[in-house]
């Protein structure tokens, strides 16, 4: 497997040609030579086509979609035809350093319970800094759990190498009913066969610019991401609360809203939970009470006289100790 052949999986649609160029060298001057470049162009209007047949790399394979089909499905029209051991995301706009490959493929091998392994990255383009993004992530059963509310693993899509043989044994693919939030759909699924982590080392040059997604599109795929969250909610047989986006969505936001209907919406979850199954009890309870005391810590800052007490008692006794482990936190930061 250490030689195992790696599918490379692009999608293009009308992508600025300076991007596309530096992409596809990316992808050619990685120093694990052995993988096939699998480019799907989405019935681009440009001339994205000629530059890419521009490039003599017998690694390359060029699809031309005979109608815009979207990345998911042109995604899962790649992976149809992909022969390699591994499978990896590349965006056309993005730029892989040249090992990514070599250091994912070791830690796939190394790790055989990790489906699918991404990397820290660097942000580039319209800002006039360059940020990173490092972060570690958490245990697969907090991972799930943190999906349940949001898309907030840092496991970001055109960084991610996936391993063949898992995706073929639990039918995994991209979910077609989203046009957009793909990755978010994906890791959800992932997540329920193995685990899904990160390279701890910047692999990818993730670019950030005007032209990447309009108004339009970032509230399509707000109301993708929401669909997830409702389809998650409703393994575990719960419909969707009432005041969503302050019960629900909000605890995984910093500076939450002081109201028992929160507190009232976990404990609903808890006691489902421990009735489906769906996640670890005792990880899927520590989460959500811990961000309850996140809450309760805020509620006590703005409440006044003894009504600071009132919020107080609201958490768990158990749960107390975490109010001066956020104190300290806050002030590290």
């Amino acid at each position: 497997m250490e030689n195992g052949l790696v599918s490379v999986i692009m999608s293009n649609y009308n992508t600025p040609l300076p991007f596309l160029c530096v992409a596809i060298e990316s992808i050619l001057s990685q120093t694990y030579e052995n993988f096939e470049f699998i480019i799907i162009d989405d019935c681009s209007t440009d001339s994205s086509v000629d530059l890419i047949r521009s490039y003599k790399d017998d690694r390359i394979i060029l699809l031309k979609n005979d109608v815009n089909l979207g990345i998911t499905k042109s995604l899962n029209k790649g992976i149809e035809i992909s022969k390699g051991e591994f499978i990896a995301r590349m965006d056309a706009d993005d730029i892989s350093l040249p090992n990514r490959f070599e250091k994912q493929i070791k830690y796939l091998i190394n790790h055989p319970n990790v489906i699918v392994c991404g990397s820290w990255i660097e942000y580039i383009g319209d800002s006039s800094q360059s940020k990173t993004s490092c972060k570690i992530l958490p245990d697969n059963d907090s991972m799930r759990i943190n999906l349940l509310f949001d898309n907030s693993c840092n496991l970001v899509h055109p960084t991610a190498m996936f391993r063949k043989s898992a995706l073929i044994k639990n039918n995994i693919k991209y979910n077609e009913n989203y046009k957009y939030a793909q990755d978010y759909r994906m890791w959800v699924e992932c997540c329920k066969y193995g685990d899904c982590t990160n390279v701890n080392e910047i692999l990818l040059k993730y670019r950030k610019h005007s032209s990447a997604i309009s108004l339009d599109k970032k509230t399509e795929q707000d109301l993708c991401a929401e669909r997830i969250i409702l389809e998650q909610l409703d393994w575990l047989g719960l419909n969707k609360p009432e005041h969503f986006d302050l019960v629900h969505k909000s605890l995984l936001s910093s500076r939450k809203p002081y109201d028992l209907k929160i507190k009232d919406w976990i404990i609903t979850l808890i006691k489902t939970n421990k009735s489906k199954k769906i996640y670890n009890h005792k990880i899927f309870k520590n989460i959500l009470w811990k961000k309850w005391a996140e809450i309760v810590y805020f509620g006590i800052y703005n409440a006044k006289g003894l009504n600071k007490i009132k919020v107080l008692l609201s958490l768990p006794i158990k749960y107390i100790p975490e109010l001066f482990k956020i104190k300290l936190n806050r002030k590290a930061s």
